[in-house]
């Protein structure tokens, strides 16, 4: 006698709902929305259309819930701390991890080839959770993500020590304690298509840290990192 997880798979011809089981937990109701949510727009004639929009709606979706979450579990701490930790768990970088995690990549349809950036699993990582938004609805999807993605996979107080941008985390401090600052390039070198930008941090007037890399804002993030560990921060 067929067990309830054999006779839910069977109601479902579909070999795609079958092998997201494992990796969601439930088997969708209308698999065209996870056709969807993994068909990159590079496929020429899509049966289920590409992610792009459920990857703008996934995003505001992941976005609510985390912020919602964050809010509840740390009362204590402000905004800027807040927005830093929620930066963190939905920058580009951690959602193509995650996406990796949960095997995402393995899925997505394109016509790239090895030239696949890596960009694109995060995206349809996002439009996955929309896809789970529109099948099951809200109360499903946001206990999905709290329970699948944040709790096994961030630990709030590693979040809140890990500095992701040492000029966000310099500025912050800068701005926290009232102190004035500027970044100023000192110069430029080489041709056209191999600069090198030497930029100085200042604060109150008094150049604290210089760096140089090949744009403004590679610099920039340099020496913010040179001062915030030079000044400790």
């Amino acid at each position: 006698m067929m067990n309830w997880l054999g006779k839910l798979l069977s109601t479902s011809s579909d070999p795609l709902a079958k092998r997201l089981y494992p990796i969601l937990g439930f088997v969708p109701k209308n698999v065209k929305l996870y056709h969807q949510a993994l068909c990159h727009s590079s496929i020429d004639t899509p049966a289920y259309g590409n992610n792009e929009r459920l990857e703008f709606l996934g995003d505001s979706i992941l976005n609510s819930v985390i912020t919602e979450y964050l809010f509840h579990k740390l009362p204590d701490k402000d905004e800027g701390v807040l927005t830093d930790i929620r930066s963190k768990i939905v920058s580009r970088k951690t959602l193509n991890q995650l996406a990796k995690k949960f095997g995402i990549d393995t899925f997505v349809q394109t016509n790239l080839g090895v030239k696949t950036p890596v960009s694109i699993y995060g995206n349809a990582f996002e439009a996955l959770i929309a896809a789970i938004y529109l099948d099951k609805g809200y109360t499903f999807c946001k206990a999905f993500i709290v329970k699948k993605i944040i709790k096994p996979h961030f630990s709030l107080k590693t979040l809140e020590k890990e500095i992701s941008s040492y000029k966000k985390h310099f500025i912050h401090w800068a701005q926290k304690h009232n102190k004035s600052y500027y970044f100023k390039l000192l110069g430029e070198t080489g041709e056209s298509h191999k600069k090198s930008f030497e930029i100085a941090l200042f604060l109150t007037e008094e150049s604290v840290a210089t760096a140089q890399a090949s744009s403004k804002k590679k610099a920039e993030e340099a020496a913010a990192k040179i001062a915030c560990e030079t000044l400790d921060l």
